[in-house]
């Protein structure tokens, strides 16, 4: 993509948010670690819910229709409460620049993902026994572990990783997290043969 489509694309999104941006600068401040508790806000709320939620023990179209509920209710009322709690005035150019930041990296992984997703279909059309087999692989080993590993446990796990995700990034700590892990993984399986 040409710098000004994503300039383009930026400016739609930051548009489209708008409204959210009194809600959006103290979310990213948590995503990205900004005060060292930070990591326990994030894994100890998303670990509450999901207690309330194993101990409740609601259908799953259950969880799905209150989860869509109460993002409707916050799209609705967010809006109007920071119009009247909020004053305009209290928005300066810090807040801007730093809003500017958040709506470049949200359209950067957006136009990412959408690249990946072309090059997904585009190996489909040009490379079918390619695609299909690999697809094929990925998802029989999706459908293992979700057959050996409870469902629950297994959104918890995601969702607490893709939530801490942005803080190690931004923290430099995901580099060496994975190196770690890598390292666990595969060399403790060489000394142990």
């Amino acid at each position: 993509m040409l710098d000004s489509d994503k300039d383009k694309f930026m400016k739609q999104l930051k548009k489209k948010i708008e409204c959210w941006r009194e809600i959006i600068l103290p979310l990213n401040s948590i995503l990205l670690w900004e005060k060292p508790w930070y990591p326990g806000v994030i894994f100890g709320t998303t670990s509450l819910i999901f207690f309330m939620i194993w101990m409740i023990e609601p259908a799953f179209l259950t969880i799905i229709s209150m989860t869509l509920l109460i993002l409707a209710l916050a799209d609705y009322l967010v809006p109007i409460a920071v119009s009247t709690f909020i004053s305009s005035s209290a928005w300066n150019g810090q807040k801007e620049r730093k809003l500017d930041e958040i709506c470049q990296r949200v359209s950067k992984f957006i136009l990412q993902a959408q690249s990946i997703w072309k090059f997904i279909l585009n190996a489909r059309s040009n490379r079918p026994n390619l695609y299909y087999g690999s697809i094929t692989v990925c998802l029989s080993l999706l459908a293992w572990i979700g057959n050996v590993v409870n469902n629950l446990l297994l959104i918890y796990l995601a969702l607490v990783i893709v939530l801490l995700l942005p803080g190690l990034r931004h923290q430099g700590r995901a580099h060496s997290t994975f190196k770690l892990l890598y390292n666990q993984v595969f060399y403790r399986n060489v000394k142990q043969a």
